[in-house]
């Protein structure tokens, strides 16, 4: 009686081992691209230099007069998930300056814009951003939001926090960037 059982048994097992499971046969023909239904971690190094051919925007200054800005910017660096930017073809567009006093009575500027950054095969996020900087210090701390992406962006949207401020080389601008993408 014990030998039945143990072959019962094992008879049970083989069958169930031999059973096709589908999702152990998976080749690089039948794979799904399976985005992540919950927020991902990203993070970005920018560094951003005026574009010079931009066109000019009018900021009034507190107490009279104009200050003339240059209204887009170049943006290298690099992205997590996307790896090296390209930088001719990643640019940040500024809509709006306006010039205040911050909570110390120190001089600052608020600025919003839009921005698009493509990696080096093509894939890319667009995003629209506000910060306020410093006029003392040249630091800056501010928002991003990713609005849509092409390619492994595409779907996507998102929201992080910046920081940043002039360069040490004097021309440009670094910023770091960090928060969550979310796949639709």
């Amino acid at each position: 009686m014990k030998a039945l059982i143990y072959f019962f048994v094992m008879a049970v097992i083989v069958i169930a081992g031999c059973a096709k499971d589908d999702t152990m046969f998976e080749t690089q023909d039948n794979l799904e691209l399976k985005k992540a239904k919950v927020p991902v971690p990203f993070k970005a190094d920018l560094y951003m230099v005026l574009d010079l051919n931009s066109e000019l925007m009018e900021v009034p200054l507190p107490g009279g007069g104009i200050f003339y800005a240059k209204t887009g910017g170049i943006l290298s660096g690099t992205c997590s998930h996307m790896g090296k930017i390209d930088a001719e073809k990643s640019y940040c567009y500024f809509k709006n300056m306006v010039f205040m006093l911050d909570e110390q009575g120190n001089p600052c500027s608020e600025q919003t814009g839009t921005g698009i950054i493509v990696g080096a095969n093509g894939d890319s996020m667009e995003t629209t951003w506000w910060n306020r900087q410093s006029w003392v210090d040249g630091s800056y701390i501010g928002t991003i939001d990713i609005t849509k992406g092409t390619g492994k962006f595409e779907g996507c949207s998102g929201s992080g926090t910046t920081v940043g401020g002039w360069h040490d080389d004097g021309v440009g601008i670094w910023q770091k960037s960090e928060g969550y993408l979310v796949y639709e």
